[in-house]
């Protein structure tokens, strides 16, 4: 029975270390970006790209990397255990922990954040760039920007590209000079991962 509690407690602390590296990594690169690095992991080769990442985002990545390794042995040696000795206890956490592994997987595939009315981070293309979606909303992030043209704007001086407008149900692929912004117009945007941040912050405590 020790037996039992010890696998209980290496439990407990691999699902703890797990969970504060995922939401760390959440929490700076957005769930689009986690969720991406975690299908690799799981799913294919375990991606070794940490170089052209930032230091912190390094470690952090290396991190989650470190902790499904360990998760998988655990696994592997609880399943090992329950199926040669047939342990009930024993059984009853592998059941806990498929049952763990199966939420975890279905909030990385199914879930979608809908509350969200700023902006977000979509995909992290490398340490530099990356692409983000701005929902325009009066008062909130980037608002001077409704009612104004792509071309007044000139976003670019900026670093940023606008790669398409979701408005009504519709989607405006690359839009050109002329398209005016209008409130509750979900922009995906291209540009460096520092200066979209911050600019978004800024405009947000200005408003």
């Amino acid at each position: 029975m020790s037996s039992f509690f010890l696998f209980l407690l290496f439990f407990v602390l691999w699902i703890t270390g797990f969970y504060l590296q995922l939401h760390a990594l959440h929490k700076q690169l957005g769930l689009s970006t986690v969720t991406s690095y975690l299908r690799r992991c799981v799913f294919s080769r375990y991606p070794l790209d940490f170089n052209d990442r930032e230091d912190e985002h390094r470690r952090l990545f290396f991190g989650i990397f470190l902790m499904i390794k360990v998760g998988k042995i655990l696994l592997f040696s609880l399943l090992l255990r329950v199926v040669i000795f047939a342990r009930r206890a024993e059984a009853v956490l592998l059941i806990l922990l498929l049952l763990a592994l199966g939420s975890a997987l279905y909030y990385l595939f199914f879930f979608k954040d809908e509350r969200h009315t700023g902006y977000r981070s979509v995909y992290t293309l490398s340490g530099e760039f990356g692409v983000y979606e701005i929902v325009l909303a009066p008062g909130g992030f980037c608002g001077e920007w409704i009612g104004a043209t792509l071309a007044e704007l000139d976003l670019r001086k900026k670093d940023l590209l606008v790669l398409s407008v979701l408005r009504a149900g519709k989607v405006i692929v690359f839009p050109k000079g002329p398209e005016i912004l209008l409130a509750g117009d979900h922009l995906l945007v291209f540009g460096k991962n520092t200066t979209l941040p911050l600019s978004t912050r800024q405009e947000a405590m200005e408003s």
